[in-house]
């Protein structure tokens, strides 16, 4: 007994060793998904992360990305090794028919779990030690954060990874224990090359797809920036998988016994085997196809994010902050003399000034809007940023006098501006008064206007007298003692001479008469550009991974299915099939299932192209038309990466099943 267990590990170190073309793939996907894991998770556990300034966005957006990370490789891992144990079952069948027990072979199994874990983990983590660094630089340079800080390795990261592998080691090696116990050995035998039973109510299957397509489409066709958007965004992801799943299973199977019954078409030798050999493994190929389709778009939707979102970072700072600078006072102001220290104290430190506004307004702060009716908010309102906005208030004069034009209002009458979507309405109700819109203005100084996007913008309001001013900003528990005048601009230069006009000018106003303070937006643009970089380092990062999975798939679904056609090929060569009709039958396999994932994918893509624009409105990127031309773009290159590495990795099954045994 000793004797035969000191066997074992021998055994399985040469069952690795012969099964190279089956196990080392295998490794190599391993290593990439724990190298992967392995990184993420030394970047997040590094201590400097959480010292750095203006870090706070990088740190969320990494953990939550180490997240997702583990949740999409413990599947995809499985999936891997789902091919791995069926190219064993012939060879484990052989063992237990000479005798080995099945104990023996599940003891033989763990040695060879326990070296391909060795191996991986051995080549993950020294790969991570080595490369984290240079990703953590990259993070650090698109979040703008000090590119010479320290990088620590942490114990906790290795030890994080090592117990995750062994999880998801422990996983599949108790599936594979399952299947070869339950197995008797003449099924093992045939395992490997066993076809598949036709799913059942196929039917049942394609409605069950069709809703849960449909509506996750709804979802994505219907989604609006709203405090539903990430509740909605990841429940129409679910259900665009599982239909996607679904539909491939039973709609391939549809299609399949279609052209099965077209005689002319069936009956033909490059289609005859196409089509014979697809319904004999139907649910792997499904289950294959639809996984493709998924990573597909996957892999597009990050790429078309990640790059609308780099070419679109200064338009959304311009957005949020179109001036640097604010200073704001209680009551009416003298503005031609507030302005004139401004500019003296600009002189005197060497900056330039640009983008100078003054205005005098009254605003309500989170208002309700419901129609053309605007109310204050009630409690149970709160948090609803849908109906949710802030509205200014302002007469004529002050409108004029901010625009240097020339207003001219009746009673009754007032202008209104929307930064977001039109108003629309030829009447504005406030509480229980109504006046009639004269005019919707277009643009105006106070902000830009959004109009490709469905948002429910700020508004501004012009009276036509102060006295209409003050009926409607006391609906909102606004006085004339809240009255502000406010100063906005830029100031630019060098960034010690800007500190010392910031610092300057805010101690020259504080001896003003109604000096409410001012506020320096360079902070808080430098941390919208650190969750921005956060944002990209996780689209690029994802968007390889994705891509890479993607590749790996379609690599071990041509490899499988050419070791699984391997044999047929070689008798049909035998009844006199030529090396021609071979190839034309592989173009014929490749054009029946090379299109199914990348047209699902585009299509998934084009229909989700409206949450993922009300996605990138939630932080402010409103460039609808660089979305646009991204995705057009980069669906096109897509295609062609697609199209060159399904051609390749065709060639490579061409080659197997033309290998002679």
């Amino acid at each position: 007994m000793n004797k035969k267990m000191s066997l074992l590990p021998r055994m399985a170190a040469n069952n690795i060793r012969k099964n190279g073309s089956t196990y080392f793939p295998y490794i190599g996907v391993s290593i990439f998904a724990m190298f992967t894991y392995f990184v993420f998770d030394l970047i997040m556990q590094n201590q400097i992360m959480w010292t750095l300034p203006k870090a706070a966005y990088a740190i969320i957006f990494v953990e939550v990305g180490f997240v997702l990370l583990g949740i999409i490789m413990v599947p995809f891992l499985y999936y891997t090794n789902s091919f791995l144990i069926k190219r064993r079952k012939k060879e484990l069948g052989l063992y237990s028919i000479l005798g080995m027990e099945k104990k023996h072979i599940g003891i033989m199994m763990l040695w060879e779990s326990l070296a391909v874990y060795a191996v991986v983990m051995a080549a993950a983590i020294p790969a991570g030690l080595l490369f984290s660094r240079l990703l953590f630089l990259l993070l650090l340079n698109l979040a703008k954060l000090p590119v010479d800080a320290g990088f620590s390795i942490s114990p906790k990261a290795v030890v994080d990874a090592l117990l995750f592998y062994a999880l998801v080691t422990t996983l599949n090696l108790f599936v594979n224990l399952v299947q070869v116990g339950k197995a008797r050995p003449v099924e093992l035998m045939t395992g490997s090359r066993k076809g598949e039973k036709e799913p059942k109510a196929i039917g049942l299957w394609s409605i069950l797809g069709l809703l849960a397509l449909g509506r996750g489409y709804y979802l994505a066709v219907a989604a609006d920036l709203n405090n539903h958007i990430f509740n909605d965004f990841f429940l129409a992801i679910f259900l665009v998988i599982v239909g996607t799943y679904f539909l491939f299973t039973s709609g391939s199977v549809a299609l399949l016994r279609y052209l099965k019954r077209r005689k002319k078409y069936y009956y033909r030798a490059e289609n005859f085997i196409t089509v014979s050999g697809m319904l004999y493994r139907m649910k792997k190929s499904a289950a294959s196809l639809s996984n493709i389709c998924i990573f597909a778009t996957m892999s597009i939707i990050t790429v078309i994010c990640t790059v609308s979102l780099w070419l679109s970072v200064d338009s959304i700072t311009a957005f949020s902050y179109p001036r640097t600078f604010d200073v704001f006072w209680n009551g009416e102001q003298d503005e031609e003399a507030l302005k004139a220290v401004l500019e003296k104290t600009a002189e005197e430190t060497g900056v330039e000034l640009t983008d100078y506004l003054g205005r005098s307004s009254m605003t309500a702060r989170n208002a309700y809007m419901d129609g053309s009716l605007f109310r204050p908010m009630l409690a149970e309102e709160r948090g609803d940023f849908s109906s949710c906005c802030n509205v200014t208030m302002m007469t004529q004069e002050e409108y004029g006098r901010m625009e240097h034009s020339d207003v001219s209002l009746a009673e009754g009458e007032i202008l209104i501006f929307s930064t977001g979507a039109d108003f629309g309405y030829d009447t504005v109700s406030v509480g229980e008064t109504d006046w009639r819109v004269k005019e919707e203005l277009l643009q105006c100084s106070v902000a830009k206007k959004i109009r490709d996007i469905r948002v429910k913008g700020d508004y501004l309001i012009v009276f036509a007298t102060p006295e209409e001013r003050s009926r409607a900003a006391a609906v909102f528990g606004v006085g004339e003692e809240e009255k502000t005048f406010q100063i906005s601009c830029t100031p630019s230069g060098e960034e010690p001479a800007v500190d010392a006009f910031v610092e300057a000018v805010q101690a020259a106003f504080a001896e003003t008469a109604g000096y409410a303070g001012g506020e320096d937006y360079r902070k808080e643009i430098d941390s919208g550009e650190s969750m921005y970089g956060g944002l990209m380092f996780i689209g690029i990062f994802f968007g390889s991974i994705f891509l890479i999975c993607l590749l790996i798939i379609m690599y071990y679904k041509q490899i499988t299915e050419g070791f699984e056609d391997q044999k047929n090929f070689e008798i049909m060569q035998k009844v006199g099939m030529s090396d021609e009709e071979i190839r034309k039958t592989i173009k014929s396999q490749v054009r029946l299932v090379f299109a199914l994932p990348l047209a699902g994918a585009v299509l998934h893509t084009v229909i989700g192209m409206n949450m993922v624009v009300m996605m990138m409105g939630a932080i402010k990127n409103y460039e609808v038309r660089i979305m646009m031309i991204c995705t057009a773009v980069i669906c096109a290159v897509f295609a062609l990466v697609y199209s060159i590495c399904y051609k390749r990795t065709s060639t490579a099954y061409y080659r197997i099943v033309r290998r002679m045994n």
